[in-house]
């Protein structure tokens, strides 16, 4: 299989999964579901739909120069606010939500734990003057910044956005389990 298909599928897979937990968090026959749950499902989903959009969209990208530095920086301003849900607002979720399972807090902070230590996305932060400099910011020096961003190793930023696509898909497997009660 090519990778465009791969790339074709991963989306379709992230895209349903996301359209499914944000239309549960209206649909009549989730009423009795914790708005927390659906909240943590709904987001956890949409995010790794996001990604899955912005790793298909650099991968495919056929325009090189300053067009292609530019869509890196805003995927940097994106894996940023990412990184911080996850690390904030997610984590804080699922602990909430695990307070109200048979497995509890401990058991999420062991999983979270465990994919922070899989998939490291805090080299999200080496590019952070990009996303405060140039990506949805433009700073005196954004100039600058953007040839600087230039002489990147895409490479290793392309390995960092494939990583952020796994952790952010072990994280919406984790969120759905846990809002299941079936964390081991």
């Amino acid at each position: 299989m090519v990778r465009t298909e791969q790339n074709k599928q991963a989306l379709t897979g992230a895209s349903r999964n996301a359209q499914k937990a944000i239309d549960a968090v209206s649909a009549p026959e989730f009423a009795n579901t914790p708005a927390k749950e659906k909240t943590a499902w709904a987001m956890a989903a949409m995010i790794h739909c996001d990604v899955c959009r912005l790793v298909i969209a650099y991968d495919e990208c056929e325009r090189e120069g300053i067009a292609r530095l530019l869509w890196m920086a805003d995927i940097i301003s994106k894996l940023h606010e990412a990184k911080n849900w996850y690390s904030k607002t997610g984590g804080q979720l699922l602990q909430d939500i695990a307070k109200t399972k048979k497995f509890g807090v401990d058991s999420v902070r062991k999983n979270i734990k465990d994919i922070n230590a899989k998939h490291s996305i805090a080299n999200i932060n080496s590019y952070s003057d990009y996303r405060n400099k140039l990506g949805y910011h433009y700073d005196k020096d954004a100039l600058d910044y953007l040839e600087k961003f230039g002489k990147e190793d895409a490479d290793k930023f392309f390995k960092l956005l494939s990583t952020f696509v796994q952790f952010s898909g072990e994280w919406a497997t984790l969120t759905k389990l846990v809002i299941q009660d079936n964390l081991a």
